[in-house]
Formats: structure tokens, sequence, C-alpha cells
């Protein structure tokens, strides 16, 4: 009997730690969950229409795209569908190729972004042609992928700059106003200039916010 009395207490003990290990590590499991950082993550869609192509209504569509990955505001990661014009001084004659590129040495500050278009190259810096024939879709995110798809572009030439240099800054569609880089999806535009080739549109780009997808 003496045993039996001797070994009721450790057992209530036991149990006791028990719970209330249990408890400390469902408070702790919960804690983290509620004090982390909150991380907001934005996919955003922009496109640029041609306004010539109003013009040239046979031909075939010379659209932008952009998508842009943020996190709580910084642009993480981005992708460019374009033209070869991107590229190029001017267009005499022929039609453009199409590409789609990740956007490389991406830098912001609180007034804007900058990046790059990088042209493919091989380990001796040879260009590879990396273009193709008709407007890519959006779900394609590498050259590889569009090549195998699409026809190859032919009229590359050694014209081309090996790389783009970019910058964003963004607008309200307030007066055309332009207003100080603060990335949510309240800024309907984004105007991207070519700094590389500023011949091209000295004014940039106006890409506009797809609020929906169906202008994919």
């Amino acid at each position: 009997m003496e045993s039996y009395k001797s070994n009721r207490p450790e057992s209530k003990s036991l149990f006791t730690a028990v719970m209330t290990l249990s408890v400390a590590w469902y408070f702790i499991s919960i804690i983290p969950l509620s004090a982390q950082e909150r991380v907001d993550i934005d996919t955003l869609w922009y496109r640029y229409y041609n306004p010539e192509q109003d013009y040239y209504p046979d031909l075939l569509p010379e659209d932008c795209y952009m998508e842009l990955y943020l996190e709580n505001g910084i642009l993480k990661k981005g992708y460019f569908w374009g033209t070869t014009d991107e590229f190029e001084q001017a267009r005499e004659g022929y039609e453009c190729g199409y590409f789609v590129m990740p956007m490389t040495d991406i830098k912001q500050d609180k007034d804007s972004i900058s990046f790059r278009l990088d042209i493919v190259t091989t380990s001796s810096g040879e260009k590879v042609n990396t273009f193709v024939k008709a407007p890519i879709d959006r779900h394609i995110r590498s050259w590889q992928e569009a090549m195998s798809r699409y026809q190859t572009w032919e009229p590359f030439t050694d014209r081309m700059e090996d790389e783009i240099q970019m910058s964003i800054s963004f607008a309200r569609w307030l007066e055309n106003d332009t207003v100080r880089y603060n990335m949510s999806v309240r800024k309907d535009t984004v105007r991207v200039k070519n700094l590389t080739c500023p011949y091209i549109d000295r004014e940039g780009k106006a890409f506009v916010l797809l609020k929906d997808r169906t202008g994919l």
C-alpha cells in the first residue's frame, strides 16, 4: 500500500508536466504566426498598346507586356514581352521579331525602378537569336520554350545592342501627373523609358495595369 501511495503523486506530477508542456507548445506554435512580419505578395500585369496598330489592322499586334512580382512593394523579379524594336534604332522594310526576357540587374529606389534586358550570348560572346515571328503567349517565360513553339525570326543582325537599360516610373491617371514611387495596385500606369535607345520614345511607353486577365 505504501508503494501505491508513493507512485500516485509521481503520476499526477507527470500528468501535470505533460499538460503544461502541451499548453506551452500550443502558445509557442501560434505566437510566431501572429508576431511575424506580414509579407504582401503581388503579381501585377501591365500592357503597352502601340497606337500605330490602329493604322495597320492587318499586321500582327506589337503590344508589350510586363509581369512584375513584388514582395512588400519591392520588385523581386519580372518578365518583359516585346519586339525587336526595343533593340533597334529604326525598323525599315521588315517585320519585327518578338521576345520574352527576364528583367535583370533590378535596382529600386523610392522614386523609380531600373532593370536591364540582355540578349543571350554564347560562352564565346556570340549573340544567340532568341526572337520569333509572332507574339509570344504570356504563359511562356523563357526563350527556350518560345523557340520551341514559334518560327524563328530571321532578320537577326549584329546591329542590336548586347543589353538594353530600362527605367520605370509610376504614374496615376490624375491629370497625367507623375507621382513619387510607392508600388501598390492603385497605381494604374507605369511609364517605361528605354535609356539605351531613347530615340524610340523620349517620353517612354505608358504601360497600363490590367485589372483582369482579359487583356492577356
